[in-house]
């Protein structure tokens, strides 16, 4: 990839039913009317990491707020990691995901 790429956020209808992907969603189509400056030029691992803080941030809002979350207890800063995912190959990272699925419900 270029140094330079130029990027463009399309909104896709797939995520429905999924209440992250939704709120996700939602956040893409106020991002499509949103004027951007077009001499304002972002690096691709910069504008990664500036995603990735903002929906950690949604995300851990979204975690303060759920009521009756017993996992909070023990997990209140989404940011410590119980367990390492970033050692982890795909198909674990999914077994773990899915292990935590029914904590992260109700």
């Amino acid at each position: 990839m270029a140094p330079w790429t130029k990027v463009v956020l399309v909104w896709i209808l797939f995520h429905i039913g999924i209440a992250g992907n939704e709120k996700v969603d939602q956040h893409a189509k106020l991002a499509l009317n949103q004027e951007m400056p077009g001499d304002k030029q972002v690096s691709w691992s910069g504008l990664k990491l500036k995603i990735n803080t903002h929906l950690e941030q949604l995300w851990q809002t979204d975690w303060d707020t759920e009521v009756n979350n017993k996992l909070h207890e023990i997990r209140p800063n989404l940011n410590e990691r119980i367990i390492s995912v970033e050692r982890l190959n795909r198909k674990q990272g999914t077994v773990v995901s899915r292990l935590f699925q029914p904590f992260m419900d109700h």
